[in-house]
């Protein structure tokens, strides 16, 4: 991971909440880590858990500000998070950007956690600082961020929360049940045991121990092919869409289930990605993996002041009516909780 220039050394605590990890880190403005803490998610206690590492994570070393990554939509303008399907609506209220600022003393900025992701991965990791990355993270969930010559793509709350897309046909889940690791503990439901994406791919090439019944070996071989299947056709509509939506340059793929699943994965994304009679993208993108790995996020907040969205100083000095219609946002946020199944990180 190379340094560079972004103005200044000063250090901030930045914080990337996860699904099923929290992690906090002093960064300097170079991308250079000088403190690490990481925890899993105590869920129901987030917003304390949150304020409780930006505090240890400080310390005495001088750092008056915080950005913090959120999983699902945020107001960057209000400082506020809509909704997260991770994280229970005790959470939601108190993961603001007031209340973790009265609980830390830090001046605290929000952000989405793949923004953050796409952010390191343009500045310090596979993407392009000058050029425009598309950063696809397939995870606990599927989220993406667009950055273009250095700043996200984006308006006042976080978007492009593709996970919720029913992109593999009519009927068909949305692909973030089909191509994150819930399909994978789905697929451990299923079968009665622990599995990961490597057990996966042992069960479906027949390499696994453990079903020595001759039935019971097949109907495990299926499972667990119809669920690769599934995550690689998730995965591939997923990059597809992100090279529509954002015309970028590189595509960068990152995650903890695209870096378990490997180059497998990887190469069935660029091959869909290149067939330009199915894809219909016309130009050449060029597919990466992601090199920040867990510090995507952490580095991304490093150099938020420089790839912060213009949409958010704009909108914080001519907000729109709508913001201050707490109504409204309830409404959006029983929609997507009626709606939506089981929690999910993004």
């Amino acid at each position: 991971m190379s340094s560079l220039s972004t103005g200044g050394a000063a250090q901030i605590v930045a914080v990337d909440l996860g699904g099923t990890t929290a992690r906090a880190a002093l960064v300097g403005r170079d991308g250079v880590v000088t403190a690490r803490l990481r925890e899993p998610v105590r869920h129901g206690a987030a917003h304390e858990q949150v304020a409780d590492l930006m505090t240890r994570v400080a310390g005495d070393s001088g750092a008056v500000s915080a950005v913090v990554g959120l999983p699902g939509r945020v107001d960057r303008v209000r400082g506020r998070l809509h909704v997260a399907r991770n994280l229970p609506a005790t959470d939601l209220g108190r993961l603001s950007a007031e209340h973790l600022g009265r609980a830390t003393g830090l001046a605290v900025r929000l952000a989405g956690d793949a923004e953050l992701a796409a952010a390191g991965e343009a500045y310090f990791g596979a993407g392009s600082r000058t050029g425009t990355t598309a950063y696809l993270t397939i995870s606990t969930g599927i989220g993406a961020a667009v950055v273009s010559e250095g700043r996200m793509l984006a308006g006042r709350v976080s978007g492009l929360q593709i996970g919720f897309l029913h992109l593999l046909g009519a009927g068909r889940p949305m692909i973030e049940l089909l191509g994150s690791g819930q399909r994978v503990r789905e697929v451990a439901r299923e079968l009665g045991t622990e599995v990961d994406y490597r057990t996966l791919t042992e069960i479906a090439s027949g390499n696994s121990a453990g079903n020595d019944a001759e039935d019971g070996a097949r109907a495990a071989r299926e499972v667990a092919g119809r669920a690769l299947a599934d995550i690689a056709d998730a995965a591939a509509a997923a990059a597809i869409l992100m090279c529509h939506v954002g015309s970028p340059d590189v595509l960068v793929v990152g995650g903890g289930l695209a870096r378990a699943a490997g180059t497998a994965l990887l190469d069935e994304i660029d091959r869909r990605v290149h067939d330009a009679g199915t894809s219909h993208v016309s130009w050449d993108v060029e597919v990466r993996p992601a090199r920040c790995g867990d510090d995507a996020g952490l580095l991304g907040a490093a150099v938020w002041h420089l790839a912060e969205p213009y949409a958010t100083t704009a909108a914080t000095q001519d907000r729109p009516e709508t913001q201050d219609r707490p109504e409204a946002q309830d409404q959006h946020s029983m929609t997507r909780k009626e709606g939506d199944g089981d929690d999910t990180d993004r």
